[in-house]
Formats: C-alpha cells, sequence, structure tokens
C-alpha cells in the first residue's frame, strides 16, 4: 500500500475556488478608528505605543495600551502635528518625532511627554537609537540630527544631502539612512562617517523613493517606489556585500530575522471599502511568501502602514484608522516532528478546526486528502501559487489522516496527521 498522507479536512470553498486563504489569528482593536494612525511600537504583548494624528482637527496623537489593545489612553500634543515615528530605549525613556521638527522625550513611561528642540522645522521622519548617547533622526529636505545627551539637545549633522530622508536604522556599529530619488548611505562607525550605498540601477530604480529600512544579522532590507499609488514598491536586499530585488507589491514589512518576515500589501478593489488589505509572511528570506490575511477593509485606505512583530505569536500592524492584533497560534517550533517533512509543514490550529499546510519552498500546487483506511476524502487544487493553505476540519471525526501534498515542480510528500 502506498504511503498516504494523512489530513483530515473538508474544502470550503472561496469565490467556486478551492483556495482558502488563513484568516484566523488576526483581529480587530478597537478605540482608535477615528484617528489617523501611522507608526506602532510595542515594548511586550501588552505595552503598546501608537503614533498619528486626530482625523478630526489634526492634533498630533500619542496612544498607549497595557493590556495588548484592549483600551487605549489618548495624549495629544498642542500643535497639530502628524507624530510619524515613536522608540524607547527603555519602559521609561522613550521619544517620538513628527512634522516640522518635532521631538518629544517622555521619562516616565509615556505619561508625560515634553518637548525638544530639534534645530529645525522641517518634517522628522524616522528617529533611531544606537544608545542613549547616540541618537539619531532624520526628516525632509536632507535634514539629518543626532543628540550625544539622551535626546535633551540635538545638531544638524551636514551630509550636504538634499533629497527627504525617510528612514534610519542602526544594526551595532554599521546604520543605514534611506531617502527619496534611490538615495542609501552607509556608516560602518555609529555615525562618525557617512558614505553613499552604490546599488545597481537594475536592482533599485533611481527614480524610485527608499521609504524604510529593516537591518537583520546578515541582510538589509530597503523597500522602495513611487510617491503616490498602490502595488509600486518593492524591496531590495543585500546579502554580504551582493544587492538583489528581492519582492514586490508592499506598502510595508519588517523582518524579525534574516528569514522571518512580514509584509503589508494594499490593491484597489471594486469592493465596498475599495482596497483590498493583506498579510504576507515569509520563512525563507523573502523567497516566497503565503498570505495569512486577505480581506476587503474600511478604515484602511491609505497606502501607508506600519508593522511591530513582539513574539512568534504577537504582531501589531496600523493602517489608516484601523489596528490590527496577531492572536496566538500552535507555533511551527512546537509541532509533533512527524508532521514535517521535505519542508512540507502540516499542523492543527489552536481551535482545532483548521489544518494548516505549510510549504518551505515551492508554492503548493495541490492537496490529496485520505483517511487511514486509503479512501480519499477530498482532493484540493489551489487556484493561486501560495506556500500556505488553510482547510476546515471542524466536521471531521476523530482519527489518524493522510495528506499527499504536491509541490508546483512536481514534488510529493505525503504527511500523516492525526485530528485531535
Amino acid at each position: 500500500m502506498k504511503t498516504k498522507l494523512l489530513i483530515i479536512a473538508t474544502i470550503l470553498l472561496l469565490c467556486g475556488q478551492n483556495l482558502l486563504y488563513s484568516q484566523n489569528g488576526w483581529q480587530y482593536l478597537g478605540g482608535l478608528n477615528d484617528q489617523y494612525l501611522w507608526k506602532v511600537y510595542a515594548q511586550n504583548p501588552d505595552t503598546v505605543y501608537i503614533t498619528g494624528a486626530s482625523s478630526y482637527n489634526g492634533q498630533g496623537l500619542i496612544a498607549k495600551s497595557t493590556d495588548g489593545g484592549a483600551n487605549w489612553t489618548k495624549t495629544y500634543t498642542a500643535t497639530n502635528n502628524l507624530l510619524k515615528d515613536i522608540t524607547f530605549y527603555n519602559k521609561s525613556i522613550g521619544f517620538t518625532i513628527g512634522e516640522k521638527g518635532i521631538i518629544l522625550k517622555t521619562t516616565n513611561g509615556g505619561i508625560n511627554w515634553q518637548l525638544k528642540t530639534s534645530g529645525t522645522i522641517q518634517n522628522l521622519n524616522a528617529i533611531t537609537l544606537a544608545g542613549l548617547s547616540n541618537i539619531w533622526a532624520v526628516g525632509d529636505s536632507g535634514v539629518v540630527i543626532h543628540s550625544v545627551d539622551e535626546g535633551e539637545t540635538w545638531q544638524k549633522v551636514d551630509l550636504q544631502l538634499t533629497p527627504n530622508l525617510n528612514d534610519i536604522a542602526f544594526k551595532k556599529d554599521t546604520g543605514y539612512i534611506a531617502g527619496n530619488s534611490g538615495l542609501v548611505y552607509k556608516t560602518i562607525n555609529t555615525g562618525a562617517i557617512w558614505t553613499k550605498e552604490l546599488i545597481p540601477n537594475t536592482i533599485l530604480d533611481p527614480f524610485y523613493d527608499c521609504k524604510s529600512l529593516c537591518l537583520t544579522e546578515h541582510n538589509i532590507y530597503i523597500l522602495s517606489g513611487w510617491e503616490y499609488g498602490l502595488g509600486y514598491y518593492q524591496v531590495s536586499k543585500k546579502n554580504s556585500t551582493t544587492w538583489q530585488s528581492d519582492f514586490n507589491q508592499s506598502t510595508s514589512f519588517t523582518f524579525v530575522n534574516d528569514n522571518v518576515g512580514y509584509s503589508v500589501y494594499q490593491d484597489i478593489t471594486t469592493g465596498s471599502s475599495g482596497y483590498i488589505f493583506r498579510i504576507l509572511n515569509t520563512i525563507n528570506s523573502g523567497k516566497s511568501w503565503s498570505v495569512v490575511y486577505d480581506n476587503a477593509v474600511n478604515g484602511m485606505n491609505t497606502q501607508h502602514s506600519d508593522i511591530c512583530i513582539v513574539s512568534d505569536t504577537v504582531k501589531y500592524i496600523v493602517c489608516g484608522g484601523a489596528v490590527l492584533k496577531s492572536t496566538p497560534s500552535t507555533p511551527i517550533t512546537a509541532l509533533n516532528e512527524k508532521y514535517i517533512d521535505k519542508g512540507i509543514i502540516v499542523f492543527q490550529s489552536l481551535s482545532q478546526d483548521e489544518l494548516i499546510v505549510k510549504s518551505n519552498s515551492q508554492p503548493i500546487s495541490s492537496i490529496e486528502l485520505f483517511n487511514i483506511s486509503g479512501n480519499k476524502v477530498s482532493n484540493i487544487k489551489t487556484v493561486y501559487k501560495l506556500n500556505e493553505t488553510t482547510i476546515d476540519i471542524s466536521r471531521f471525526p476523530v482519527g489518524v489522516y493522510l495528506a499527499k501534498v504536491t509541490l508546483d515542480d512536481k514534488t510529493q510528500t505525503v504527511l500523516k496527521w492525526i485530528k485531535q
């Protein structure tokens, strides 16, 4: 008898197609729907900060939750400035920056914020801490400012740049600045000297605006694209000394490490909300992506979004006036080894109602389902080539099943899985 897959599953049809995106694990958070949200920062799964502005009068907004987003305390600044970035050194000391050169500092965990003199009236777009004695912020018209005294005073750093600078990030002594017109600058000595990073035009179009950065242990990721319009953003990646064009259709992204990352993408649709909102996940450094959330949503009608990864199971996303939070599901690391073979992973959701099939390499082409007697239960052919498929198993009886997974390159793997 041929080796057969164990999978207990019922097919849910989506628009008449045998494809199901993994929607479970994400929930909307209330309390901030009337705001224009820009940046999310989480110190831990419960303590979360979000910056932006009031959608009514434009006042700068800092919102804080200490219960994982169930409730929010809103603090408005006295000026009508969008607050665009926020970061903390520890649970007490933090900074937020925004339009017209505004810099705010807290020393008591966001209860109070003090206005600091930045020395510029240009919009500040990003701030990063390489230590309390080495704080950097960048903004429009090539503005770079630096503080060596815990953010109390700031000095301009003249790099003779004119494009708007959109992001800055450090990993130990190495830092990068990303700006409009394909501008990328690099330092390898904590900012003492900055030099232009040369990236081939075939990888990074010099007319593209570099919007954000992410530095992992060995890789540098840069999100670039047009200033206006959705779906024209791409990510370039540098591994060691080589740059390559990695993936596209992203409006924000972040990587947990060299391999695991998340991306948010929005697309225009004819639905009532006007936009399709997608969250994608990669576990192989962007070589392939799985759709983990795909929905038409109200309030997410802006091309700006932001992602914060707290842990393997807790993540926050802001977009427009909406906040999403991931909820814990069965982590891959907790799986029984017998459900993993040749890069194919089969596991059951925490609710026990869904079976999740993942491929670490090629997209999944089809899944054939058998009971332990070898009788075929169902056959799933994926219309869109995804690396992850979720199947409703709520109606399957407890027992042992087999799943035969065929990948896009015709590779086949058979796994046994037990319906609890």
